[in-house]
């Protein structure tokens, strides 16, 4: 019987993540994507999105991660790329200002990059980017490295440390760097 979405995410993707170099200190799961928009002068969520996996690269010990990509799970029988148009939607959102979005069945995964609009064909899993590769791309799709000057606000540590902050402070930052 195949595994149904959270099956896979947890037996297959999970492990194969943490194959390829992506410690628990730079994945965030189910971080929220949906929108917030102001009606009648009262702000209002619209409908809910939680990302699967939001994949952060870290520069050094002291700085916070920068979230680089978004990797949505779907069940095992599916076709690897079945979460892409929604893994596409909540970078298309700008919530989380990645640059690259990724989909998974737990066997296969499809990519999306966000700044040439390409599309990969499916590849396996065991060939998933390491986060120095990720970090590379981001490097060189935004001009600038992690650890020039450039980059100094999207690594400063929060006050309140990484609870206090919002997903969608992060990607402000990000977006203005852009």
């Amino acid at each position: 019987m195949p595994l149904g979405e959270a099956d896979t995410r947890a037996k297959l993707i999970d492990p194969a993540l943490h194959a390829r170099g992506w410690t628990e200190d730079l994945i965030r799961r189910e971080e929220t994507a949906g929108a917030v928009e102001i009606v009648g002068e009262r702000p209002r969520r619209r409908a809910r999105g939680r990302v699967d996996y939001t994949l952060r690269v870290k520069v050094n010990a002291q700085s916070q991660p920068v979230a680089v990509a978004l990797l949505e799970a779907k069940a095992e029988h599916l076709p690897p790329a079945h979460g892409l148009e929604q893994a596409k939607a909540y970078a298309a959102c700008r919530r989380l200002n990645v640059l690259l979005a990724f989909a998974s069945n737990g066997h296969q995964f499809v990519e999306f990059d966000t700044k040439t609009g390409l599309t990969t064909g499916a590849r396996p899993l065991a060939e998933f980017p390491p986060p120095a590769e990720l970090r590379a791309r981001y490097e060189q799709a935004m001009g600038f490295g992690l650890e020039s000057a450039a980059a100094r606000p999207l690594l400063a540590r929060y006050p309140g440390g990484e609870a206090t902050r919002r997903y969608y402070q992060d990607a402000a930052i990000r977006a203005v760097l852009e």
